[in-house]
């Protein structure tokens, strides 16, 4: 039987990636119903990762330093011809058949992303994320890690779709913006999403779709530093002002919370150092706010119904006890902002 390719360009964002590329590749490239387009942009590895996507023969963009992964993203989507595009990790490895369900999801007009149901590659099975979550002050995760998957799951919703899988239509990608380049790693993701909601629309995971991650939480030595300067980021570029008036407080309880983790934990200076870097992003950050405000058409009464409050469902690492007091503030708090914001 010949193959009958998805009319899809999948872009495909390396670094380092020498161990998983070929893989990943290659499952791709013998796909019945593969991407009719790959194209895979390089940040500047130092591994074999270019030597083996050369030899496998795809479109190939060698960066000359490491530009980040949005960056990559938004370069390699830019140099495709399809109008549905792809984005994969390096280290996933998708099933067969894994894209007409996704392009079908996203042809309803009230989806703007799909993403696959993702399982680990070490695990399979069992969930990378069972959805993930997302909560009014930012925070972001991945729900029920390494927990089993059910066999009855049905198409969900999801806050935003997972940075390592899924498809969305070239105009609507070319109307938000794309991802924010200066990100650079973690939370990218996360701010496409919520950008969709700005947009009425929603993301969604296809169970008729599979993908496997070959995911490690604190895979990056700098996550910690990424994660919060991008969260802050986030926040302030995507709510309304009057907004961030109301959650000021939460926002001030929950960074002093955040110092003492990092003290906890080991991380204070890579904290201290994403104040440094959201500071330095502020010029940017009123022009991010001025584009989210261009094409919302939800109010943050709508986007706030939608967010989550507590640290649920997260297994990654320990929760202290202190977060399960400051839980139950935390979804008080956003009880009082819903009734006040419109």
């Amino acid at each position: 039987m010949g193959r009958r390719l998805t009319p899809v360009s999948l872009v495909l964002v390396t670094h380092n990636s020498e161990a998983h590329i070929e893989a990943s590749l290659g499952i791709l490239l013998n796909d019945p119903e593969g991407p009719e387009e790959i194209i895979v942009v390089d940040n500047a590895s130092s591994d074999g990762t270019v030597r083996i996507v050369e030899r496998m023969g795809v479109k190939l963009v060698a960066l000359d330093e490491n530009h980040g992964f949005p960056y990559g993203c938004n370069l390699g989507a830019s140099l495709t011809r399809g109008e549905v595009i792809a984005f994969l990790n390096p280290d996933t490895e998708p099933t067969p058949g894994w894209l007409p369900p996704l392009v079908e999801a996203i042809s309803r007009p009230d989806v703007g992303a799909a993403m696959p149901v993702m399982d680990l590659t070490y695990a399979p099975d069992h969930w990378f994320t069972s959805g993930s979550a997302l909560t009014y002050l930012g925070f972001a995760w991945s729900t029920d890690s390494g927990e089993p998957i059910p066999d009855d799951i049905s198409e969900t919703e999801v806050p935003f779709p997972s940075g390592a899988a899924f498809v969305i239509d070239r105009r609507l990608f070319d109307h938000l913006g794309g991802f924010r380049d200066e990100y650079f790693l973690y939370l990218e993701d996360v701010d496409l999403g919520w950008r969709l909601r700005l947009m009425g629309l929603k993301s969604v995971q296809v169970p008729a779709s599979r993908v496997a991650h070959d995911y490690e939480f604190g895979r990056h030595a700098r996550k910690m530093y990424y994660l919060e300067r991008n969260r802050l980021r986030m926040v302030f570029a995507n709510y309304e002002p009057a907004t961030l008036v109301l959650l000021a407080p939460a926002l001030l309880i929950v960074e002093l919370a955040v110092v003492a983790a990092a003290v906890r934990h080991g991380w204070l200076g890579q904290k201290l150092q994403s104040w440094r870097g959201f500071v330095r992003l502020i010029p940017l950050l009123r022009q991010e706010s001025n584009r989210s405000r261009s094409i919302r058409t939800v109010r943050d009464g709508a986007i706030l119904a939608g967010m989550d409050a507590a640290f649920d469902g997260i297994n990654q690492f320990e929760i202290h006890p202190l977060v399960r007091a400051l839980n139950r503030l935390a979804v008080w708090y956003l009880r009082i902002v819903r009734r006040l914001v419109a």
